[in-house]
């Protein structure tokens, strides 16, 4: 747990340090035709009735101490959002498969557990391929939305998409 946090405030500095430039988009994101951010009735209507999980974050968007809340995820096999009652529903989570039948959409494009690395460079810029080889495992990519705070983590394994992310600062 130690080396993930490592990687994610290496991740942050890099970024912040370099002055990162991009035109990525969280609200560009759809999984299944659900919007990166949603209504509980929406995700419930899509997938079906999750698991309810109370999360409680000692910090971020999400901490129980944040206006909104108290937060919690609901839980689906491969993939989980996050939100409250009293607001929208973030999708904060996706594993996806070998097979590449779990999808993100990102505009035009999907991202899947077949994208390569070279794949996610060609979506998302040269950007994404300087923070790829800086990241201590290379193997980790935190792309931040555009005027905005928060981002996403994409993580890779044996060199293809494994992992999607929504990352908030503390």
């Amino acid at each position: 747990m130690k080396a993930w946090r490592l990687t994610i405030l290496f991740l942050l500095l890099t970024g912040i340090l370099q002055g990162q430039q991009n035109d990525f988009d969280l609200g560009n994101i759809k999984f299944r035709g659900v919007d990166f951010v949603a209504t509980k009735d929406k995700i419930i209507k899509s997938f079906g009735q999750p698991k309810r999980v109370d999360t409680n974050y000692g910090c971020g968007f999400f901490s129980n101490d944040q206006p909104g809340g108290p937060f919690y995820q609901l839980v689906y096999t491969s993939f989980n959002y996050i939100g409250s009652d009293s607001g929208k529903f973030f999708l904060e989570n996706v594993t996806f498969d070998l097979k590449g039948q779990t999808k993100i959409k990102y505009g035009e494009s999907e991202l899947s557990g077949q994208t390569s690395e070279a794949d996610f460079i060609k979506i998302f810029g040269s950007k994404a391929k300087e923070l790829l080889e800086e990241s201590p495992n290379k193997d980790t990519v935190l792309l931040y939305s555009k005027d905005s705070d928060d981002g996403a983590i994409f993580t890779f394994k044996n060199g293809k998409l494994f992992k999607f992310e929504y990352w908030t600062p503390c």
